[in-house]
C-alpha cells in the first residue's frame, strides 16, 4: 500500500487493470498518446506492434470469421434449396408412374440418378422375387436374412445409421459391388423396417461417417416407404 492509502502500481492486478479500462471506455480517448506508446507481442512471436495495430489485426480476423460464417449460411440455404429440389423432382417422377411394380423397378435407378449416389440397394421384405428380376438394385430379401447378418439394430433403432461395415455385411447388402462400397448408410422402410432396408453406398470411406447428419436419410426413407407400401399401390 502507498503512503496514501491506495494500492501502488506494482500490486495491481491484470483483472483490476482490465476492470478499470471497461469501466472508463474513455481513458485511451482522454489519453491518445499512449496508443503509440503500448506495444503489444505480435502473434508470431516476431517483435511488437502497436496497439493500433494490434487492433487493426483483430478486427481483421473478426470481419474474416463473419465473412466464412456469413458465406457458410448461404451455402446451407443454397444446399437446403437444391435439396428440396431433388426431392420434388423424385416424388413428380414417382407419381407420373402409376403402375406399382413398375415404380418399384425404376425407383433404385432414380435414386442413384436424381441424389448422385455411387451405390443404392433396396431389400424389401414383401416384393416378389419377379418383382425384382433384371434389376441389380432391387432384392427380395427375408427379414430373417438380415436379421442373421447382424443388422438387426437398424430395423429396431428404426432410424438410419452410417458408417462401415463389415465385409460380410457389405456383400449381402451391395452383392457384387461391395468392394468397391467404402462406407455405407443403411435406413429402415416403413414402421420399424416391416416394409425393408435402404442401403446407400460410397466409394469414399468418410462419406457416410458415423457423425453425419441422417436428416436427408430419414427423408428418402420416408419417400421410398410411401413409394413400395401397399397402400400406395
Amino acid at each position: 500500500m502507498s503512503k496514501s492509502g491506495g494500492t501502488s502500481a506494482a500490486e495491481l492486478t491484470a483483472q483490476e487493470v482490465a476492470a478499470y479500462l471497461r469501466e472508463n471506455p474513455d481513458f485511451f480517448r482522454l489519453n491518445a498518446d499512449l496508443l503509440l506508446e503500448l506495444r503489444v507481442p505480435h502473434s508470431s512471436g516476431a517483435g511488437a506492434v502497436s496497439l493500433v495495430e494490434r487492433q487493426l489485426d483483430l478486427l481483421r480476423r473478426r470481419n474474416e470469421e463473419l465473412r466464412r460464417t456469413l458465406e457458410e449460411y448461404i451455402e446451407n440455404a443454397r444446399s437446403s434449396d437444391e435439396l428440396a429440389q431433388k426431392f420434388n423432382r423424385l416424388v413428380t417422377q414417382l407419381l407420373s408412374c402409376p403402375h406399382p411394380v413398375e415404380r418399384l423397378r425404376s425407383l433404385p435407378a432414380q435414386l442413384k440418378e436424381i441424389f448422385a449416389l455411387d451405390f443404392v440397394r433396396l431389400l424389401l421384405f414383401d416384393a416378389s422375387p419377379e418383382q425384382c428380376a433384371g434389376v441389380t438394385d432391387l432384392s427380395a430379401t427375408a427379414r430373417e436374412d438380415v436379421m442373421a447378418e447382424g443388422l438387426s439394430g437398424v430395423l429396431k433403432a428404426n432410424a438410419p445409421r452410417c458408417g462401415h461395415y463389415s465385409d460380410k455385411q457389405r456383400e449381402f447388402l451391395f452383392g457384387d459391388q461391395a468392394p468397391e462400397v467404402a462406407s455405407a448408410a443403411l435406413t429402415p422402410l416403413g414402421q420399424r423396417g416391416n416394409l425393408g432396408l435402404l442401403a446407400l453406398g460410397s466409394r469414399d470411406p468418410y462419406h457416410y461417417h458415423r457423425a453425419k447428419s441422417t436428416e436427408f436419410l430419414g427423408r428418402v426413407s420416408a419417400v421410398v416407404s410411401v413409394a413400395i407400401s401397399p397402400a400406395s399401390s
